[in-house]
């Protein structure tokens, strides 16, 4: 697989349809579940090699970071050559960890000059603060992006969502698009797409190990809306889900060919890669994601052996705070990510069973806060509003009392953020694809 992707250009419908009978599938998931087979097929021929033998935890895991370390700035340095060093190079600088170890192999393959990041979010979110601080440490020209400061009509949604390859969860991926606003499309855009789940960060706590299981799981945890059901009482969210195993579970475990065959490829993928424009993807760099799927399980498990690589490989950067660990170093101890984590899981908590109290902008926000922006922004609110009410009209859903849950998120005694962009983007998707069909 290549490390450079260049997306089709033009406009049009999206590649895939919504329909009547895929509108149940949209509401649990936020997209149609249907697999592709280029991906899976690449990870399974990456995964044939024998798997590593297990042996002391601690030597080994630093034997196997020194043997990662330049496989990593491998897959950088070839695809800056791929992508042609003399470009214009924008990387989105999240607060979290693929951006950076993309950021730390750019400073070591090309000028500085040719290197602009982006970060975005809202002030007070680790993705906004500490994307900002590691900009600065690096000295590489930064853009700002506050998203609270964008604007929302419905049609810009509309014309976004004919650029969409699959039908999205619209408002985050509308959100994600502001990075590309600043440039042309010459420019080469790098993403950190398969990072973290290479690097193991959706490995459950067990691997499931019957097929079934699996799909039962992956169903449970990638239900879109957490606030409210809007799928009918008879929906089965396994029904696309493949009824066989992609692969031998020796290869790849069954909960991870669901994870990378369906949800990155039908969720993740359209989110961060819009048509028509070129990107990076070093993570698919055949060697990298090689040497990620022969390693013990454990080294994969929370994603011990990267986060060792990237201590290795940068660690002026990412001394640095990094989302992926509450917004504290890599380095911090164990007792203080506990308290981290325990404070935030106690304001989560709070958030959602006492919706009437203004909690302020939690910093693992991504994006902005669709729940208080729902109540607070008038732009938000009237496209929001108008989406759902014209949704209404098609009599499609109508087993969601779709004001009841606008009426109970406004007077504050729940947030429904999660559903009513939900229903919203449904409405807007099936506008698209009426408005810019042929």
């Amino acid at each position: 697989m290549p490390t450079l992707c260049v997306g089709p250009g033009g406009k049009g419908t999206a590649v895939e349809m919504l329909d009547l009978g895929s509108t149940g599938d949209f509401l649990y998931f936020g997209y149609v579940p249907k697999r592709a087979s280029a991906p899976i097929d690449f990870l399974g021929e990456c995964s044939m090699q024998p798997k590593r033998e297990e042996m002391a935890p601690q030597r080994d895991l630093g034997k196997l970071a020194v043997e990662g370390v330049p496989i990593l700035r491998a897959a950088i340095r070839e695809s800056v050559q791929a992508a042609g060093g003399e470009k214009l190079h924008v990387l989105p600088l999240s607060g979290g960890m693929d951006s950076r170890a993309i950021l730390g192999g750019l400073l070591e393959s090309i000028e500085t000059s040719r290197i602009h990041t982006i970060t975005f979010g809202i002030p007070g979110t680790w993705d906004f603060d500490i994307g900002t601080m590691v900009a600065e440490r690096a000295g590489v020209k930064n853009i700002q992006i506050d998203l609270s400061e964008v604007s929302w009509n419905v049609d810009t949604l509309l014309e976004f969502a004919s650029q969409c390859e699959r039908p999205t969860p619209l408002f985050e991926a509308y959100l994600f698009h502001q990075t590309r606003m600043h440039f042309d499309k010459n420019a080469v855009h790098w993403s950190g797409f398969m990072g973290d789940p290479l690097a193991g960060s959706h490995l459950l706590r067990e691997d499931s190990t019957a097929w079934d299981v699996a799909r039962t799981r992956f169903a449970e945890r990638n239900r879109f809306a957490r606030s409210v059901t809007l799928t009918p009482s008879a929906f089965s969210p396994e029904r696309w889900l493949p009824e066989s195993p992609l692969l031998d579970s020796n290869l790849l475990c069954f909960d991870e060919q669901l994870d990378f065959a369906i949800r990155q490829e039908c969720y993740v993928r359209p989110l961060v890669l819009l048509k028509g424009f070129s990107y990076a993807l070093p993570f698919l760099y055949p060697p990298w994601v090689r040497f990620m799927l022969s390693v013990p399980r454990r080294y994969r498990t929370n994603q011990v052996l990267y986060k060792e690589i990237l201590k290795t490989a940068y660690p002026k950067l990412f001394a640095l705070p990094v989302k992926n660990n509450f917004g504290l170093p890599l380095t911090a101890s164990r007792s203080r990510r506990g308290l981290r984590r325990q404070r935030l899981r106690l304001r989560g908590a709070a958030r959602r069973f006492l919706p009437r109290i203004d909690w302020g902008t939690s910093p693992s926000i991504n994006y902005i806060d669709f729940d208080r922006g729902l109540r607070d922004r008038d732009d938000l609110k009237a496209v929001v509003y108008e989406s759902i009410q014209d949704l209404k009209k098609r009599r499609i859903v109508d087993w969601i009392d779709i004001d009841a849950i606008w009426n109970r998120h406004q007077n504050r005694q729940a947030n429904h953020a999660d559903a009513l962009t939900l229903l919203a983007s449904l409405e807007i998707n099936l506008k698209a694809q009426e408005t810019f069909a042929g």
